[in-house]
Formats: structure tokens, C-alpha cells, sequence
């Protein structure tokens, strides 16, 4: 409780989450309104082939910048951020044309791989949502890095709403996992476009800045994190991605698709509240590191015991009453989903409780710290499920709730540990000296 009232819920930080929250209800709330029109037009096999869809563009997006984007928070000068900008996009233009090249040449060799004929309609579409999400990431940084909050709020409003909006009209006319995929793609149009327009005068602002030697000074700069922090979330985004895979690979295309939207569904209320808090808590937290390190820890641990608070009564809800409420408001056909809510609903809890406070992990000087538990939890989870995929698949289920819980009660040990890291040399050193290593000095706003 003294940690807690430490915080004061009418300072910065809580209003830039309530902010950053307004523009997410809207989007989840919309998102929440038409599930029920959604699963009554499309089968769960058509979610399937969505999740599958969306279980391979947060893969491939997650390292298509190198991770060059988490840097744009941590130079002093705006317009080394800006470099930092133009370096992450070419670097996803890049690894995007090299992707649709690899599509062109392999096609038949990923469709026989993923075991689904439908794959093949709609994986020329990949490239395409790959450049859109880390284009819209990269954006999300440079925004967040001038706190500019509100902008981001209606982008995340824009993004809910179309993708919504899109499956709905597609549904009426021609109900397909085509449809399903054509909405998602048209979210981030949206959101892109918005975030694009509500950042332009300050990027043309300061583009006399840009060139190559200036791209090239922070490529270098900030070489950790595509030698190490890229490494680390492609384990780590690939292995949230595993228990869709598995389940695609080993089970039916409709127990596929139950299983990728009761992960949907359990993940709309809870990314409301974490994904607000990650976007602000790695500004903080690159100030607090800049400026009063002792406090960081106590920081993160206050925003832990408030997780927790959300995430126990959400998982108890779920636990008793999942097949009710997934038989009253998506249909009876969605009720084997509420016996998934259950289990899954605890494992969703454990990451909600520790994976925001992994921004403290982006810092330059602890980009390596998390890729050793990285690597572990994709090598331990995809063994367990490879294995446990010989059983039901409720029994799958509870291994994986087993793993997510010891896995993550490590992974918060190695966050609380790396709020205690301080290198004496990085105090002592000019800021010059600081900034050569990427170390986070308080950026200032962007014009």
C-alpha cells in the first residue's frame, strides 16, 4: 500500500494513460459490439485462417525494423530521433521487398507447410500487413517520444473501428477468412494515415537534419539492438505466437480458430489497460533512468500491484462463468471457446501483470538482458506444446498456463533486477560520451 500511494492518479503519468485509454475503449468498444454480428456471419475455421494471418504478421513485423524503432525515444537531439525514423523505415522497405521475394519464390512450400489450401489466397497480402504495422510502430514511437498522446488515442480509435466496420460490410456481402483479413489490413491503413498526419509538421520541421552520415552514425549508435534486442523479441514474438501454431498444425481449423479468438477475446480488455501503460511507462522510464535512477524500481513495482489488482478478478470471472458468457453474447457455437477462456484467461493474466514492464528492457545498456529468457521461453514452450500436442487440447491448454506462470515470474525477476542496474562509468561519463552509447539522456519533445 505505500508503494501505491507513492502515486498520485492526477499526475503525468496516469493522465497520459487515461489519455492514451480514451481512443483504445472507443476501438475496443467497437470491437466488443460487433464480435456478436461477427461470429454469427463467419465460422470458426474463417478465424482461423485470421489468426493464423495475424499470428505470422506479429512475428514477421516485430523484427522487420531490426528494432531500430524502440531507439527513436532515446537520443537527446530530436533530429537524431528523426534519422532514427528514416533509418527504421528503410530498413523495413527493405526487409518487406525481401519477404514478397521469398513469397514469390516459396509459395508452395509455406502453403504445404502451414497445411492449409486457404493460405494461399491470402499470403501475397502478408508484405503488404507487415509494411503497415511496423510502419504504424515506428510512428507510434516518434509520437510517444513528443507525448503526443492524444494523437495516438485516435489512431488506436481509427484502427479498432475500421477494422470492425470492414469485417461487418464484407460479412453481409461475402462471409470469408478473406474478408476477415481485408478488415485487418484496413485498420492500419487507417491508424497509419492518422498517426502519419498528426506527426507530419514536425518531421518536415526538422528534415533538413536527415543524411546519410547522420543515418549512418546512429545505425552504428544503436547497433545493439539489431545484434541482440531484435534476437530477443523475435523469440519473444514468436512464442506468443506458438500456441497457434501448434494448435493450427495439430488440431482442427475450427479448434484453431476458437482458440485465436478466445485469445482475442481475453486480450481486448486487457490490452486497453497495458498497452496504454507500456506506450508511457518506457517515456518515464527513459526519464527516470536519465535522472533519478533509485526510483525506477519502486516505479515498476507500483505499476505491478496495480496490475495485479485488474488482472485476478478478470482471470476469476473467466474461470467460473467463461462457457456463459461466450454462449450468450457470441452464440451457442462459441461455447467450446468459453472452456478455453478458462485456462487461458489465467495465462493472459500472468503476461498482462509483467509484459509492460518490460519497456524497462528496451534501455540501451539492458537491451541484452531479456534475450536469455527469451530464447528459454520460445525453446521450453515450443517443446512443451510439441509435446503435450500428443493430448487433448485441454490438456494442452493447462501445460501452457503451467509454463506461462513459472516463465513469467522469472521474467519479472530479471525486470526487477535491471532496474537496479547503473554502469558508474555511464554516470560519470559527458553527455557526448553517453549519448555515443544510446544511453537514454531524457529526450526532449519533437517540435
Amino acid at each position: 500500500m505505500l508503494m501505491l500511494r507513492k502515486f498520485s492518479f492526477r499526475g503525468e503519468f496516469f493522465k497520459n494513460v487515461i489519455t492514451l485509454m480514451t481512443g483504445t475503449i472507443a476501438a475496443q468498444l467497437f470491437t466488443v459490439a460487433v464480435s456478436p454480428i461477427l461470429t454469427r456471419l463467419y465460422t470458426p475455421a474463417d478465424f482461423g485462417v485470421l489468426a493464423l494471418f495475424t499470428a505470422m504478421n506479429a512475428v514477421l513485423s516485430i523484427v522487420a525494423a531490426a528494432r531500430y524503432e524502440t531507439a527513436i525515444m532515446l537520443p537527446r537531439e530530436d533530429g537524431d530521433a528523426l534519422n532514427i525514423v528514416v533509418l527504421s523505415t528503410a530498413v523495413t522497405l527493405i526487409f518487406v521487398a525481401l519477404l514478397q521475394a521469398g513469397i514469390f519464390v516459396f509459395e508452395g512450400q509455406i502453403v504445404a507447410i502451414a497445411d492449409t489450401p486457404l493460405m494461399g489466397k491470402w499470403i501475397h497480402a502478408l508484405p503488404l500487413s507487415v509494411a503497415l504495422t511496423s510502419c504504424t510502430q515506428i510512428m507510434v514511437f516518434w509520437n510517444n517520444r513528443a507525448k503526443r498522446f492524444r494523437q495516438l488515442s485516435t489512431a488506436r480509435a481509427l484502427h479498432g473501428i475500421g477494422i470492425g466496420s470492414t469485417q461487418c460490410v464484407l460479412g453481409y456481402g461475402v462471409a470469408s477468412s478473406i474478408s476477415l483479413i481485408i478488415g485487418h489490413i484496413t485498420g492500419h491503413v487507417l491508424g497509419l494515415v492518422a498517426l502519419v498526419k498528426a506527426n507530419m509538421a514536425s518531421m518536415t520541421e526538422l528534415r533538413a537534419s536527415i543524411s546519410s552520415v547522420a543515418i549512418r552514425n546512429n545505425a552504428k549508435r544503436y547497433r545493439r539492438f539489431p545484434m541482440f534486442s531484435m534476437w530477443g523479441a523475435l523469440f519473444d514474438s514468436s512464442a506468443a505466437q506458438v500456441p497457434l501454431f501448434v494448435v493450427a498444425s495439430f488440431y482442427s481449423a475450427s479448434e484453431t480458430g476458437l482458440v485465436g479468438f478466445t485469445i482475442k477475446v481475453l486480450s481486448l480488455p486487457l490490452f486497453l489497460v497495458s498497452s496504454a501503460i507500456s506506450e508511457v511507462l518506457y517515456q518515464k522510464t527513459t526519464q527516470l533512468d536519465s535522472t533519478n535512477p533509485a526510483a525506477l524500481g519502486r516505479h515498476i513495482v507500483g505499476i505491478f500491484i496495480l496490475l495485479g489488482g485488474i488482472a485476478i478478478p478478470f482471470c476469476t470471472l473467466f474461470m467460473f462463468y467463461g462457457v456463459e458468457i461466450f454462449s450468450f453474447v457470441f452464440g451457442q457455437n462459441w461455447a467450446r471457446a468459453g472452456e478455453f477462456a478458462g485456462p487461458l484467461s489465467v495465462a493472459a493474466g500472468v503476461r498482462f501483470m509483467v509484459s509492460p514492464l518490460s519497456v524497462v528492457l528496451n534501455l540501451n545498456h539492458n537491451v541484452k538482458k531479456a534475450v536469455g529468457w527469451q530464447v528459454t521461453y520460445f525453446l521450453t514452450l515450443t517443446s512443451l506444446l510439441i509435446l503435450s500436442s500428443q493430448q487433448s487440447i485441454s490438456f494442452l491448454l493447462d501445460a501452457f498456463v503451467a509454463h506461462e506462470i513459472v516463465l513469467f515470474t522469472v521474467y519479472f525477476a530479471i525486470i526487477l533486477k535491471a532496474t537496479r542496474y547503473r554502469n558508474p562509468v555511464e554516470r560519470g561519463s559527458s553527455p557526448g560520451d553517453v549519448l555515443s552509447r544510446g544511453q537514454a539522456m531524457g529526450s526532449a519533445p519533437a517540435k
